[in-house]
């Protein structure tokens, strides 16, 4: 072999080892660039309204599923999972889930209704408050579907 053959084959054994190096730097450098891939946001469930989330509930008590129920009052209510139960076993049990029973009929939502047809939302949430002993938010989303109901 000549001098000349093997100077050739050296130099493309160099440039080979040269252009697998940078090839080698710049995949390592393009997977630091880019971030990690979080995985989609789960959509938070729809809120049911106060008479459907009842009526559902009901259903999953009748139908023995204790569990089922306390995930949908969960949901519906943002609360733990200690403070679901109690509420779904106080349902079991025939009492009220808030800790006391309502101050009247549970049917006889007139009062409510009037202050909702007088557009006083402000006294028909006390009302309703009052009434049933749920918070805040839950009364105004309450008294917001009945509004909504009362004016078809």
């Amino acid at each position: 072999m000549s001098l000349n053959l093997i100077g050739w084959i050296v130099l493309a054994l160099i440039a080979g080892g040269v252009l697998a190096l940078a090839q080698r730097r710049l995949r390592e450098s393009s997977s630091r660039e880019q971030p990690p891939l979080d995985p989609p946001p789960v959509p938070a469930p729809a809120r049911l309204a106060p008479e459907v989330f009842q009526a559902r509930i009901k259903e999953l008590i009748d139908a023995g599923q204790t569990i089922n129920a306390i995930k949908l009052y969960r949901e519906q209510h943002g609360v733990g999972l200690k403070e679901a139960k109690d509420s779904v076993e106080a349902l079991i049990a025939g009492r009220h889930p808030f800790g006391r029973e309502p101050s009247g009929p549970v049917d006889a939502d007139a009062d409510i209704e009037q202050a909702l047809r007088e557009d006083n939302l402000i006294e028909a949430i006390k009302l309703y408050r009052d009434r049933y002993g749920v918070s805040l938010k839950e009364a105004k989303d309450a008294c917001d579907a009945m509004r909504k109901r009362l004016r078809g």
